[in-house]
């Protein structure tokens, strides 16, 4: 049967060296109840995302067609959707914990330079129609009114 690999390898390496299924399965313990700790399944899942960004529906699917088995060890049999999300889902302290160990673990492992980094977490979104008279084309000025999409009320 052939497979899909397109870099499902270098994700898994990555993942690995980050120890993300490690990391997870600390914030989150248990759910060996399918021969798989939450970390793996997370690890499968990221891999997902990085490599095909396929629907996290049917994940048992896209398994079979991707070389999973071959390079996570894992069969697509376990990944069923009853896996995710509830089961495994951590509190937002949790999240703190996962992303406030994973970012500074993949700065150190890679080598990445942060004396630039800026990470702004604000979110925008327009829309409607502008007046045309008293706009400039290049630098149009937008008035805030309403509210933010993603419900962001403690950001401006």
């Amino acid at each position: 049967m052939e497979k899909h690999l397109s870099a499902l390898p270098v994700a898994a390496d990555f993942l690995h060296r980050l120890n993300v299924a490690g990391i997870v399965d600390e914030v989150c313990p248990g759910g060996a109840s399918t021969h798989l700790t939450h970390g793996q399944v997370i690890k499968v899942l990221l891999a997902n995302r990085l490599t095909s960004r396929a629907r996290l529906v049917r994940v048992r699917n896209w398994a079979r067609t991707w070389a999973v088995e071959e390079v996570f060890g894992i069969t697509a049999d376990v990944l069923n959707d009853d896996r995710w999300p509830a089961p495994w889902t951590p509190s937002p302290p949790g999240l703190k914990v996962i992303a406030g160990t994973v970012g500074p673990r993949a700065i150190t492992e890679f080598g990445i330079d942060v004396f630039r980094l800026h990470w702004d977490m604000t979110s925008m979104s327009v829309h409607g129609a502008l007046p045309a008279g008293d706009q400039d084309e290049q630098n149009p000025l937008i008035a805030r009114n309403g509210h933010p999409k993603d419900r962001r009320l403690d950001l401006k």
